[in-house]
């Protein structure tokens, strides 16, 4: 484990990544176990999320060799991940009775949440690489 000292602002961002994670993955929880978990593809963030956290604390601290391609291939995945939610949940608001309407947008699956899970993974593999750009 390195020292803390003189660490640049990429890796010191993974460990807010790490922490936004599970706040993302706590919320989608809430979310998915309110639908039931209609679908088995709900079950994808809820699982993969603490995966992510750890992930992104790992990345944090080694980021060289093969925990930094692992960190990199779950960062991808996590994206993803965050794209399958996207389609799922329009695809969930196209269902509904009225199909995208605004009041199917502000009650139905939400469509940002899966977007900023994308993003989020996607900032974490940008940090990641940060030093090699």
């Amino acid at each position: 484990m390195e020292s803390w000292d003189g660490w640049p602002f990429a890796r010191l961002y993974m460990l807010l990544v790490a922490l936004a994670f599970a706040v993302i993955g706590l919320q989608v929880l809430l979310f998915h176990w309110r639908a039931g978990f209609r679908r088995w593809t709900m079950y994808g963030p809820v699982l993969f999320a603490p995966v992510l956290v750890v992930a992104a604390v790992l990345g944090a601290v080694q980021r060289d060799g093969f925990l930094g391609w692992f960190v990199l291939g779950v960062f991808v995945l996590g994206m993803v991940d965050g794209l399958v939610g996207v389609v799922e949940h329009l695809r969930g608001i196209a269902r509904r009775v009225g199909g995208f309407s605004l009041r199917n947008l502000m009650s139905g699956p939400p469509p940002l949440l899966p977007v900023a899970f994308t993003a989020l993974a996607l900032t974490g593999v940008l940090a990641l690489v940060w030093e090699a750009l």
